[in-house]
């Protein structure tokens, strides 16, 4: 298993604001522009799980705004992701190759490697279900 993280260098880490859900539901268009001016307003963004929104093409179109801004603005960006370098750099449509190649110029990747910890507390929970259920049989 292993997670890239992208960092930007500068800033300090005074706010971290999570993109809500609704960010990527069509018909809020009058509050989009919004959110994108007050994500850009943040000395620093972190935007945890990319490549994990949803893939309408409204939906890319926002995270694509929200980077873009970030983007223009100049401002720190720290992204985490499951995706390869491959995957970025090898992206799908032109869709995905706006935003990755915004990513790409404007962070630094770094690669996190280890064991899944999800994975890792599921055999664990899974194991002691095991013993649960042999106590009870042997009753």
């Amino acid at each position: 298993m292993y997670k890239w993280d992208f960092l930007y260098p500068g800033g300090s880490l005074n706010y971290v604001f999570r993109i809500p859900p609704f960010l990527v539901l069509p018909g809020l268009s009058i509050s989009i522009r919004r959110i994108i001016t007050r994500l850009c307003s943040f000395p620093l963004l972190i935007l945890d799980d990319f490549g994990m929104e949803r893939g309408t093409e409204y939906g890319l179109e926002q995270v694509y705004n929200v980077i873009d801004s970030r983007y223009r603005s100049g401002k720190p960006l720290i992204v985490t992701t499951n995706l390869t370098l491959e995957e970025l750099q090898n992206p799908e449509d032109t869709a995905h190759a706006r935003i990755y190649d915004h990513l790409t110029e404007m962070c630094t990747p770094v690669r996190i490697t280890g064991e899944n910890f999800r994975k890792a507390k599921a055999r664990e929970k899974m194991e002691q279900l095991k013993t649960l259920l042999n106590r009870k049989e042997s009753l």
